[in-house]
């Protein structure tokens, strides 16, 4: 995933099955987590209004590499280590 611009890194984020998982332990009430939301959860976490924003916005691309992927990264090779 490293080498997709940040852009790229958003769609392919929220299309994944994983990140599904991974977004639904912060939805309040919990609930399932579809593409559309996980998109909707990405956008809110970066601050911005549409992922295209991604492409220009150097602080917005800054919070989807800390606030995003990093995390869940983490949450999906700990997961797989207690498999």
């Amino acid at each position: 995933m490293s080498h997709l611009t940040p852009l790229q890194l958003a769609g392919a984020l929220a299309r994944r099955a994983d990140f599904h998982a991974w977004v639904s332990q912060y939805s309040v009430p919990p609930r399932a987590i579809d593409a559309d939301a996980a998109a909707q959860f990405i956008r809110d976490a970066c601050g911005v209004q549409s992922r295209r924003e991604l492409a220009t916005n150097s602080e917005a691309a800054h919070r989807l590499e800390t606030l995003v992927r990093r995390p869940f990264i983490a949450w999906r090779e700990n997961n797989q280590e207690q498999s």
